[in-house]
């Protein structure tokens, strides 16, 4: 039989998510796809990359615009940037003609996402969206249990996506999101992988979206007395705060977390965790060298070590959205920053039965109604990996490239781009205070991409 060989792949951004985790993967899966070139703003992180996997040094480059303004170096890019740079990057890599894997969201603006989506349809590119949750074990789990109508008609869908006090404090206050100019909101940069869940599994375009929330806590008015701006400057609430960046990075550098919870976890993830100690630590996020001293000094000089009430953040940190789907099927969706685990939790009401999850403990119940009766199952969850959605989505991706076509894919752009529009709608629902007609909503994203196509 002979080999197929692996696609070859550039990746666009070598930080946490790019190096950390898909890089990560994969190395699993070589048969299928190998980096070839790399393009990352960092030295340390591009040309530990380089040595990571062999890449030539010529094809090792500074930043996106390097990669694509040579002619095209790989079969196809991930894009593993942070999500202000998405749309001009992701641009130039799909006219350049590489097939893409992008982290989401699409872009920071509807328009820009409409125009990447048709961009890529034009060029005949493979373009699929890292909103792997699609792929998660779980909810694979419940896309099947629909499949086959287990529950009659779909007529309601309540999620929450509880994030985590510690995680929001790492991406949200401190890290990269916190910022709406940088992700364009918080349920941008969270909410589309709950929301793209939703809109999936309601099987219609929405037809109105209603938000509210506010930045309430992570603030000045909520500052200890007596904290100072940053937590290595020895403040006098440190170790009865659970915000601390010295417990959060430094010391033990990971959430305090009772292990009873981790009992729905694979033993994948347990093993990952033992292979690799910056699994093991959230200060591999904010430092690729995990040291003790690498850790102190970016508390010390960077956003990490600020007071998480003396930051410079802007984004919610509570939001509600209601979406009414054209199907009939309403949908209600929390999402806090204020629990003790980065859990979401998905139920589907029928006309039949109900099905209930919840992703980190695993738990998945189908309840039906006649006969009336409870089926529970354990579904192991991943941690580190989305649930094991991460993987079957590099899979997929090398998969769709070599077939030339992303349009049966899951998480090709254009099956996605509702979900994204459901999200800046929500955005929009909420800083103006009114219900937004999705129809009308549309048409205005379809304009503003016609606008920026007739720009170039």
């Amino acid at each position: 039989m002979t080999k197929t060989k692996p696609i070859e792949i550039a990746l666009i951004g070598a930080g946490a998510r790019g190096d950390l985790n898909l890089a990560t993967l994969a190395r699993k899966h070589a048969q299928k796809l190998r980096f070839t070139a790399v393009a990352e703003l960092d030295d340390e992180r591009r040309e530990q990359f380089v040595r990571r996997f062999g890449i030539p040094k010529e094809n090792a480059f500074r930043d996106w615009q390097e990669l694509t303004s040579r002619p095209q170096l790989a079969d196809a890019a991930i894009n593993a940037l942070p999500c202000r740079l998405h749309y001009d990057s992701t641009l130039a890599a799909l006219r350049t003609g590489y097939h893409v894997l992008l982290e989401k969201p699409m872009a920071l603006t509807p328009g820009q996402s409409v125009h990447l989506v048709r961009t890529a349809e034009a060029g005949g590119r493979t373009f699929l969206i890292a909103l792997q949750c699609r792929y998660n074990r779980i909810y694979s789990k419940v896309a099947r249990m629909l499949e086959e109508d287990r529950i009659g008609r779909l007529m309601n869908i309540d999620c929450a996506e509880n994030i985590g006090y510690w995680h929001f404090d790492l991406s949200y206050v401190r890290g990269i999101h916190h910022r709406t100019s940088y992700s364009h909101s918080f349920v941008m940069a969270k909410a589309i992988h709950d929301l793209d869940l939703v809109t999936w599994f309601a099987g219609a375009p929405a037809a109105r979206v209603s938000s509210f929330g506010s930045l309430s806590f992570f603030n000045e008015g909520n500052a200890p007395p007596g904290a100072p701006e940053r937590c290595t400057d020895g403040c006098p609430v440190e170790k009865s705060c659970e915000h601390s960046a010295i417990r959060q990075y430094l010391k033990p550098g990971r959430p305090q977390i009772p292990l009873s919870l981790f009992s729905g976890m694979t033993w994948e993830a347990l093993v990952d965790c033992v292979k690799n100690p910056r699994f093991r630590t959230l200060a591999s996020v904010i430092v690729h060298d995990i040291s003790r001293p690498s850790r102190l000094k970016a508390l010390k000089e960077g956003p990490y070590g600020r007071c998480v009430f003396r930051s410079e953040n802007d984004v919610t940190d509570h939001q509600t959205v209601s979406v009414e789907y054209e199907n009939g099927v309403t949908a209600s969706f929390s999402l806090s920053a204020f629990s003790l685990i980065w859990e979401r939790t998905l139920n589907l009401h029928g006309t039949r039965g109900e099905v209930r999850s919840a992703d980190f403990s695993g738990r998945l119940e189908l309840r039906t109604f006649n006969p009336a009766r409870v089926k529970k199952e354990r579904v192991r969850y991943h941690g580190i990996f989305h649930g094991g959605g991460d993987e079957t989505l590099l899979v997929k991706f090398a998969d769709a490239v070599r077939a030339g076509c992303s349009g049966e894919a899951l998480v090709s752009a254009r099956n996605c781009l509702e979900s994204h529009l459901v999200c800046f709608a929500a955005e929009e629902a909420r800083l103006e205070g009114k219900v937004i007609d999705m129809i009308e909503f549309r048409e205005r994203a379809e304009e503003e991409a016609e606008e920026l196509e007739a720009r170039g």
